[in-house]
């Protein structure tokens, strides 16, 4: 998406999925964790909640819990908002790393491949197809942002192959990375969907996997944890309970950002790219045009389109064709976000400060990981 979205509570879209990964990769409040895969979720962004677990797996928690893929692929067949929450308490408890994503950022950001190779080639290097020759080099020199950056746009039988005969793999371990890429049915499902379609992100991870946690084949089965009846209704109490009423009895519609915004997205967001960045003045955006930038999200759509209303692009308003109809909308959803406290306001980061990418590592990945795998320019910031 490159248009600025605002979703149920009126954050913006995309700071809610990095703020997501951010609270995750801290596993300090699973609690926070489950607000803001809701706040995607219940916003009607269903596909984007599923992908964004996907993505966040294969990027951080792939390498050291490959076993999760299935129970993972499960869950995003059932789809329900209980199955997305069973995924984050999974995932939550779990040790993550940076490999994937780092790496890939390069390729996604960068790829620039500057390299070459002299001389002679290596002789194990004769048993593979010619066409990945620059792939393993770069593996085998631990150039792993040059390697991501080699893969092809297509996976075939020949890379696989490469693959095996390289990581030394037996004929069934090969086969069970190779399903990875079509799942086979479970033991109580059918489905053999394939959930997530990014797959040379698949790819790359199980090369990861190869490369850094060699011991993968002796972990212990692990047991998955559901989400309780209880988490799943604390998140559906913020979704579903009124406003309280005023001590005269009256509604207080404006008063819903108060009380449904229990959190603040994390300022460390800006060590990526934002979609906020596309507009000139996003609080202007937010005070002056905020139905506008809802309208996109698919639970404030479907709202929108009980009424007779125009689009109108060019002042950025939704535009009513019957006073009535506009009266009963703000009595529902009359948000007021430009009356809000600066507190509340600021929940959605009023002025965003300035980070880049050393930000983000420093914060999330210093404790665990005593360099980075790759060392970016200073200015650089993250995509997603």
């Amino acid at each position: 998406m490159s248009k600025v979205i605002l979703t149920r509570y009126l954050y913006l879209f995309d700071e809610v999925g990095i703020t997501f990964l951010t609270c995750m990769l801290k596993s300090q409040s699973l609690e926070e964790c489950n607000f803001w895969i809701s706040e995607l979720y219940l916003s009607g962004f269903i596909e984007q909640s599923w992908e964004l677990l996907w993505f966040v797996y294969y990027d951080f928690y792939y390498i050291r819990n490959p076993q999760f893929q299935s129970f993972l692929h499960k869950k995003s067949v059932e789809g329900d908002l209980k199955s997305v929450l069973t995924v984050v308490k999974n995932l939550f408890k779990m040790k993550s790393s940076s490999e994937v994503f780092m790496t890939r950022q390069y390729n996604n950001c960068v790829k620039d491949i500057t390299h070459i190779f002299k001389g002679k080639k290596p002789n194990w290097l004769m048993t593979l197809p010619v066409q990945y020759h620059g792939l393993f080099r770069f593996i085998d020199k631990k150039l792993y942002h040059f390697a991501v950056s080699s893969l092809p746009d297509v996976v075939d039988a020949d890379l696989f192959k490469a693959i095996q005969i390289y990581f030394q793999l037996s004929d069934e371990q090969s086969m069970s990375f190779q399903n990875e890429f079509l799942p086979q049915p479970s033991a109580d499902t059918t489905d053999t969907t394939d959930q997530y379609k990014n797959r040379i992100h698949k790819l790359w991870a199980i090369i990861c996997l190869l490369i850094f946690n060699r011991d993968y084949l002796t972990s212990k089965k692990k047991m998955y944890i559901s989400c309780s009846d209880s988490e799943y209704n604390d998140i559906m109490k913020i979704h579903n309970d009124p406003i309280p009423l005023s001590k005269y009895n009256n509604p207080q519609i404006y008063r819903t950002l108060q009380h449904k915004r229990l959190y603040s997205i994390d300022p460390i967001c800006s060590s990526f790219h934002l979609l906020r960045e596309n507009v000139e003045n996003i609080n202007k955006c937010y005070r002056e045009h905020w139905e506008f930038y809802a309208y996109l999200c698919p639970l404030w759509n479907e709202r929108f389109q009980k009424y007779d209303i125009t689009i109108d692009s060019d002042k950025k308003k939704i535009v009513f064709h019957d006073d009535d109809e506009i009266e009963e909308f703000y009595s529902q959803y009359g948000y007021e976000p430009d009356e809000q406290s600066y507190e509340i306001e600021n929940k959605r980061v009023v002025h965003m400060p300035v980070n880049n990418w050393k930000t983000l590592y420093d914060s999330l990945f210093t404790s665990t990981e005593k360099i980075p795998i790759y060392e970016f320019k200073e200015d650089f910031r993250f995509k997603y």
